[in-house]
């Protein structure tokens, strides 16, 4: 008896284009924030919060360092700070 075995299971089906569906979501939402900036704070406050926000997103988005997104080595790269790498062995 023979059975497929799917492949490929650790990539993201591309849903919109070249995007993934998280993707396109991060990327409505960015704009949606910018958006949501221009309308109601002048030029300057934009510049200053949604230039920083907007590199976040793009690099959170299309970064991918050894095979993980930016997101998910940042999160572990924070956790590597600030969690203790102390390990003692007590013999109970």
């Amino acid at each position: 008896m023979q059975f497929n075995v799917p492949q490929f299971i650790d990539i993201e089906d591309k849903i919109i284009g070249p995007l993934t569906l998280k993707q396109f979501f991060l990327v409505l939402g960015g704009g949606v924030g910018l958006m949501f900036l221009w309308y109601f704070f002048k030029l300057w406050v934009v510049m200053i919060v949604g230039l920083p926000l907007l590199l976040f997103l793009a690099a959170t988005i299309f970064i991918k360092i050894n095979g993980r997104s930016f997101f998910t080595f940042l999160t572990a790269w924070i956790n590597y700070w600030l969690k203790p790498r102390i390990f003692v062995w007590r013999r109970k």
